[in-house]
């Protein structure tokens, strides 16, 4: 695997690309604690992949380890939840805010447009950051968008919110809230969601529907009712492949 420090590391209110002691390039947030790792082809197509958190980043940072020749991977964790006035929390912070933080990673190269990859709650990051730049993202892979909570909360879930500030933003909301516009995104999308989707989530279904407008939508499935890193890598690679493929196509 080739971990490098970009060659445009700009710095911004969300992230900026910087080296770090052992030798790879990692994205520092200021105020947010989130960051990211680069690796691949400095001047090749770049991916940005969006991740929840940094503790999922760190399953997903597998797929570095092999990234084709000819693209670059970005991995960016979505920055936690920021305070709010009084004691509640904006669930994964501001989508707006987060797309616009991912601006300068949005490098064309050679003519190449970045693609986005969108995992959880980065999927409303990777839509937002679609929307409120079109002319700088040629394509979207949305991995897992079922993060609405389920009709029947776990019992974890309850118990986390007996000890933690009520959530006044849910991943659905955000999505809801979007729901309007997507039809205005017309860059190739594909959407890779667990085949045993848990009922009450806000996932797949809604997104084929409000992505009405995309050049061309692509659903793939896989065993179970979420997305795993470690075991459904062969269908991320390949969905990815194939979204490269149709960018290219499309002389993005």
């Amino acid at each position: 695997m080739t971990i490098h420090s970009s060659a445009d590391g700009h710095a911004s209110a969300g992230f900026g690309i910087m080296p770090s002691g052992d030798g790879a390039a990692r994205c520092g947030a200021r105020d947010t604690g989130a960051g990211c790792i680069v690796a691949g082809d400095p001047a090749g197509r770049r991916i940005v992949l969006v991740h929840a958190n940094s503790s999922e980043a760190r399953a997903w940072n597998r797929l570095l380890r092999a990234v084709p020749a000819g693209q670059e991977w970005v991995s960016v964790a979505r920055p936690d939840p920021a305070p709010t006035s009084g004691a509640s929390l904006v669930r994964g912070g501001d989508p707006g805010l987060q797309a616009a933080a991912l601006r300068p990673l949005l490098t064309l190269r050679r003519a190449r447009k970045p693609l986005l990859v969108g995992c959880g709650t980065g999927v409303s990051v990777a839509l937002r950051a679609a929307l409120d730049f079109p002319d700088l993202v040629g394509g979207l892979l949305l991995i897992d968008p079922t993060v609405a909570e389920a009709v029947r909360p776990s019992v974890l879930r309850r118990l986390a919110a007996r000890l933690m500030p009520p959530a006044i933003r849910s991943t659905a909301a955000e999505l809801q809230s979007m729901g309007p516009l997507l039809a205005s995104i017309r860059v190739p999308v594909t959407l890779v969601q667990g085949k045993d989707e848990p009922p009450g989530v806000l996932g797949t279904p809604f997104l084929e529907q409000a992505l009405s407008g995309c050049r061309n939508l692509t659903v793939v499935t896989v065993p179970g009712d979420h997305v795993q890193p470690t075991k459904h890598e062969p269908a991320v690679r390949t969905a990815l492949s194939a979204l490269v493929a149709a960018v290219e196509r499309g002389g993005a």
